[in-house]
């Protein structure tokens, strides 16, 4: 591949396009992609600690904080506290949906279900298949060297 050729600016040119499109579909439960990804995850691995979450999003602590706050503020997402032989340090805790947040994602899911049935169409079996392969295997190697 050419020196000149930056992988940046056409994977954030796409990363921006896909979340509009989620975000169109999202917009009349009230929550982004960003937000949605989160209670989302929170309810399948919650109660789940705030550090393990921030790596499993790929996020760091702060923009995870950042991102948690209106969420908590509706009260979808409320803390809890981990076991003692599980701390990962003193400002770890752990996050789990609240009842309202559980109603809420049973609410977005058919939004997000229709984004991503209008992705999958937009770009075919096959490309949407090969391309989340894609994705998660650059991501792995980037994660074996960080």
């Amino acid at each position: 591949m050419s020196k000149d050729i930056c992988t940046c600016a056409p994977l954030r040119r796409l990363t921006r396009r896909i979340t509009v499109l989620y975000d169109h579909h999202l917009q009349d439960c009230e929550l982004s992609i960003t937000q949605y990804s989160l209670i989302s995850r929170i309810g399948r691995k919650g109660p789940i600690a705030n550090i393990t979450l921030a790596q499993d999003m790929g996020m760091d602590r702060s923009t995870l904080s950042r991102a948690l706050k209106p969420l908590m503020a509706a009260g979808w997402i409320e803390t809890v506290d981990l076991p003692a032989d599980a701390q990962l340090d003193k400002r770890s805790f752990a996050l789990q949906l609240s009842r309202d947040g559980r109603a809420k994602l049973e609410q977005a899911r058919p939004y997000w279900r229709r984004a991503q049935d209008e992705i999958d169409r937009l770009l075919g079996p096959d490309l949407a298949r090969n391309f989340n392969d894609l994705i998660e295997d650059a991501y792995t190697r980037l994660q074996e060297e960080a």
